[in-house]
């Protein structure tokens, strides 16, 4: 990995460790199950928002296997798909347990901060704003452009916060509520693992000036 990649890791990491003590503040007082209902809804509305729109991508990627999209590219969507519905369910399910109340996805929420950063992806990359947030529509021309294969790689590597969320509730003892959070977020955790190594691996090429690297770092 060249400096210019290394750079922007370790930019992604500090944001993942200011992330990681959000979290530990929040779990180092005693809670009521009741209190993890609305990050738990939030959590889930995350990886249940980017199905529908990962479907429609690769539905509309499909006719264009190895002419004008790589076959590659497919098969990461198409895993990015299974993973973000295994999540929802997990998630979901956990919430279905603590609460004793049935969970659609009537019942989960969007937050007003995840609202602004879908608006903030969207600028500079509206495909990859759209797969995540599922807050826009797109063609599977824009699907396939390859000018912002820089933002994409970026994103890739920032979303949800390194993973910072899943690690630490992954750490958490058994027993309790949070222990079954962390029966959870340890197997999420894992998944988002290679989320962010695939985010990381194509910086180096991408990122070969200093233009480059300040488009990134932007």
């Amino acid at each position: 990995m060249n400096r210019y990649a290394q750079s922007l890791v370790e930019l992604a990491r500090k944001y993942r460790g200011a992330e990681a003590q959000v979290v530990r503040a929040y779990f180092s007082k005693p809670k009521r199950k009741e209190d993890h209902f609305r990050w738990l809804k939030a959590q889930a509305f995350k990886e249940y928002s980017a199905v529908k729109p990962l479907l429609a991508a690769l539905v509309k990627l499909y006719s264009h296997v190895d002419k004008r999209v790589d076959r590659h590219q497919f098969e990461e969507l198409s895993e990015k798909l299974a993973d973000e519905t295994k999540h929802a369910r997990l998630i979901m399910d956990l919430l279905e347990e603590i609460s004793g109340k049935e969970i659609t996805p009537k019942d989960l929420l969007w937050l007003p901060e995840d609202k602004k950063l879908a608006k903030i992806r969207a600028r500079y990359s509206k495909t990859y704003a759209g797969l995540l947030h599922g807050s826009e529509n797109f063609t599977s021309r824009e699907i396939r452009r390859r000018d912002e294969d820089l933002e994409r790689a970026v994103i890739t590597l920032s979303e949800g916060g390194g993973g910072a969320l899943y690690h630490v509730c992954s750490r958490f003892k058994a027993g309790g509520i949070k222990g079954r959070i962390a029966s959870v977020f340890r197997v999420i955790y894992f998944d988002e693992v290679r989320h962010k190594d695939a985010g990381a691996r194509p910086l180096a090429n991408l990122l070969r000036t200093r233009k480059d690297y300040e488009r990134g770092l932007r």
